[in-house]
């Protein structure tokens, strides 16, 4: 018996939200486009982009709750189970992933997920006790963004 055990580790940022979707069978799966493109100094030294690599990842189980709430742009690491390479319609190679764990990359930002909603002046937050407080008198304390309105 013949067994083949690697671990891949890819770092990049979704082109796209992941779209989900349900197998004939009934098995739930995520699929979300991510980049990676690799920096480094020329001889002059200067920042140079490398080539652009693309990479479908594929979600299953209970991964697919996790990773529904990322959106395009996010800067994630994905541990890849399995690695399939094809040619995609514009005779491209492109590779699809299935993931073993997705998490949100800090190297660059510290990790969110979602839209980021930037406070207005004049927003309420409401306690859990029902008392309406402006948050520009406490804008330190107001982290969580759900209770802004």
């Amino acid at each position: 018996m013949i067994v083949s055990l690697f671990t891949c580790v890819i770092e990049g940022k979704l082109t796209a939200s992941p779209t989900r979707g349900h197998t004939r069978s009934g098995a739930v799966w995520v699929q979300f486009p991510i980049v990676h493109r690799e920096r480094y100094r020329d001889a002059t030294g200067r920042w140079v982009d490398g080539k652009a690599m693309f990479l479908d990842v594929v979600c299953w189980g209970a991964l697919t709750d996790r990773v529904n709430d990322l959106v395009r742009g996010d800067q994630v690491v994905v541990e890849v189970g399995h690695l399939m390479a094809y040619e995609n319609d514009c005779d491209q190679a492109a590779m699809k992933a299935a993931a073993r764990n997705v998490s949100m990359s800090m190297r660059f930002q510290p990790a969110h997920s979602g839209p980021k909603v930037a406070q207005r002046r004049g927003d309420v937050v409401v306690t859990a006790d029902g008392e309406r407080i402006a948050s520009a008198a406490y804008p330190e304390r107001v982290a969580d963004l759900e209770l802004a309105h």
